[in-house]
């Protein structure tokens, strides 16, 4: 039995204009180094399970809900909802928290969040570690939508099922794809949540390579609201951004403002959502950087390889950030 006291926190609702409003929460040390956790997505939420990475007592550990998901509010509002609103929100988080300075942690759509922010408010970081690289440029948007059909073929036929069976008409190419969905991904009946939900399965089929074992009969439950609205805001935040939002001004000639801190960086060889070449790429922009591939590892955060490479990263990332603090 997990004896495991309760765990302590802070948490609010903080307005960042433009009719948003974001939920956070704080746990750890008031006085410890501070780690911004910035999840996935678009439109995922945060998942306090990533503090477990860290060394318990060591981090003062912040989560954020990004604008339309999560306990955010207004739900599913895609107005006023891009990436520069969204590195101003963190921003603007950092002030209202009183910090001074913080690292980042990302994982896939976190890891193209966090570098955006870092390289607009690079004297506010202090390092970062990274999961699952998304460089967010076309041809990573077209791998997740069209090329990977040649690794999942079966996953990549359903989503299209699905998408035909919503608008009446099957997409020819990744571009179609973001076209069809629109409208009825922002109707939020029945037929919207079904290919809501469609889109999010294809996305955690090609995510993971080591399953988690599963209740005998979790496949006949009836998916619940919270299930529900968590594949609405996944599905139709992502479809957003990557039809109006995506690609940004390239990262990787951006990097430079930010290589003199020091960063950890995991990503799973297998990764079908976001390959690996991201990550090399990354690394090769950030000469202090330290990649490790983890094998037989997908995209997911609590596969086995990734776990034990983040939770070593995360170690060396306080270590390394200590001493140049103390060096300062």
């Amino acid at each position: 039995m997990d004896n495991q006291p309760p765990v302590q926190f802070d948490e609010g609702m903080l307005d960042v204009g433009d009719g948003h409003s974001i939920y956070w929460r704080a746990q750890g040390p008031r006085d410890a180094p501070v780690m911004l956790v910035v999840h996935g997505g678009p439109g995922g939420a945060m998942n306090v399970k990533w503090a477990e990475v860290l060394e318990q007592g060591k981090w003062r550990v912040v989560f954020f809900d990004q604008r339309g998901c999560g306990k955010s509010t207004p739900f599913g509002k895609l107005e006023h909802n891009g990436i520069a609103a969204l590195v101003g929100d963190m921003e603007k988080l950092r002030v209202a928290l009183d910090i001074g300075q913080w690292a980042i942690f990302g994982g896939s759509w976190g890891t193209t969040l966090g570098l955006a922010y870092g390289v607009a408010h690079p004297e506010r970081c202090t390092g970062f570690l990274l999961r699952g690289v998304f460089l967010a440029r076309r041809e990573d948007i077209d791998w997740f939508l069209w090329d990977v059909r040649r690794v999942f073929p079966e996953a990549h036929r359903a989503f299209l099922d699905a998408i035909e069976a919503a608008c009446g008409k099957r997409p020819a190419n990744a571009q179609e794809i973001l076209h069809l969905t629109e409208a009825p991904l922002a109707r939020f009946d029945e037929a919207g949540t079904r290919l809501a939900r469609a889109w999010t399965q294809y996305e955690t089929t090609l995510s993971v390579v080591n399953k988690p074992p599963k209740e005998p009969a979790e496949e006949e439950k009836r998916p619940s609201a919270e299930a529900n609205a968590a594949a609405i805001s996944m599905a139709l935040l992502e479809r957003h951004y990557m039809a109006n939002e995506l690609p940004p001004p390239p990262l990787l000639p951006l990097v430079a403002r930010i290589a003199h801190l020091p960063c950890r960086i995991v990503h799973g060889r297998f990764d079908m959502v976001c390959p690996a070449d991201q990550a090399l790429e990354l690394a090769a922009r950030w000469p202090g950087a330290q990649l490790t591939v983890a094998d037989a590892a997908g995209h997911w955060t609590f596969e086995p390889g990734n776990l034990a490479a983040l939770r070593s990263g995360a170690a060396a990332l306080g270590e390394a950030i200590a001493q140049a603090s103390a060096a300062a």
